[in-house]
C-alpha cells in the first residue's frame, strides 16, 4: 500500500542545532536540507515527509563581542550558502542580540563577600517567538500535514501544545539536535510528550555525510566558498 504524503515544513532553532551538534566539529558546513531528508526518512510509520520548505531561525553574531573577529563573516557565508543550496533553499529567519548589566550570584564566593556581582550579559531575542508563531501560523493557514521542529528548547513546548489541542490531525515532529555519541545530553520531556513522533539524536555519520559542497553559487551565479577554517 503506497504511504501517506504529509507536507512538512521543518523549523530549525539554529543555535541549538550548532551549540549541541556542530560546535568544535568539522561538520559547520551542514546541509540542512539533505540531513533532513535523511532523517525524516521512515520517521512516522506509514508516512512519508514531501519537504516543502526549511526555515532557520537564528540572530547574527555580534562581531565586536565574537572570540574570533572572522566568525561574523563565516555566518553570513553560511547563511548565503543554505539559501541557494543545490539540495534545495532554506529560508533564514533571523532575531537579534542584545546586551544587558544584570545583577548575579557568584557560584563561590570568599568571605565577607556577598558574591553578588554586576555582569554584562548577551541575550539572543525572538528567536523563540518566531519559531512558535510561524509553526502556529503555518498550520492555521493549512499549508501543512507535518510541522518538525529541531530543538530541544523547551520554552517551544506551548506553541507544540497550541497545535496539539487546536489542530490534532497535524502531525508534530520532533528532532533532538544531539549527537548519538552524548547519550546522556539533556532532552526536554516535555516536548517528547507532546510530539507525534520523536528522533533522540543525530549521528556524527548523517553530519559527515550531509554537507554542502565547498561551492555554492548564488543566483548571480557568483561561488560562495566553504570558509577554510571550517
Amino acid at each position: 500500500m503506497d504511504k501517506k504524503t504529509l507536507r512538512t515544513i521543518v523549523y530549525v532553532d539554529g543555535y541549538n542545532l550548532y551549540y549541541s551538534a556542530l560546535t568544535k566539529s568539522q561538520y559547520k558546513w551542514l546541509d540542512l536540507h539533505a540531513l533532513m531528508c535523511d532523517v525524516l526518512k521512515d520517521a512516522y510509520p506509514g508516512a512519508q515527509a514531501q519537504i516543502d520548505l526549511i526555515k532557520f531561525f537564528t540572530a547574527p553574531i555580534m562581531g565586536r563581542y565574537a572570540s574570533d573577529p572572522n566568525s561574523e563573516h563565516r555566518q553570513v557565508r553560511y547563511h548565503n550558502a543554505l539559501k541557494f543550496a543545490p539540495s534545495g533553499p532554506v529560508e533564514i529567519i533571523t532575531g537579534y542580540h542584545s546586551e544587558a548589566e544584570k545583577m548575579g550570584y557568584l557560584v563561590e564566593s570568599g568571605p565577607g563577600n556577598s558574591g553578588r556581582v554586576r555582569v554584562k550579559v548577551m541575550e539572543e531575542k525572538q528567536t523563540d517567538v518566531n519559531i512558535g508563531l510561524h509553526m502556529y501560523r503555518d498550520a492555521v493557514h493549512g499549508i501543512v500535514d507535518q510541522v518538525v521542529l529541531v530543538s530541544g528548547d523547551s520554552d517551544l513546548a506551548p506553541a507544540f501544545e497550541m497545535i496539539r489541542d487546536d489542530m490534532p490531525h497535524i502531525v508534530r515532529g520532533l528532532v533532538f539536535p544531539t549527537l548519538d555519541s552524548k547519550p546522556h545530553a539533556r532532552r526536554s520531556g516535555q516536548l517528547q510528550e507532546l510530539a507525534t513522533w520523536t528522533r533522540r539524536h543525530l549521528s556524527a555519520t548523517q553530519l559527515e555525510t550531509c554537507q554542502l559542497p565547498s561551492c555554492v553559487l548564488n543566483r548571480k551565479n557568483k561561488a560562495i566558498k566553504k570558509p577554510e577554517e571550517w
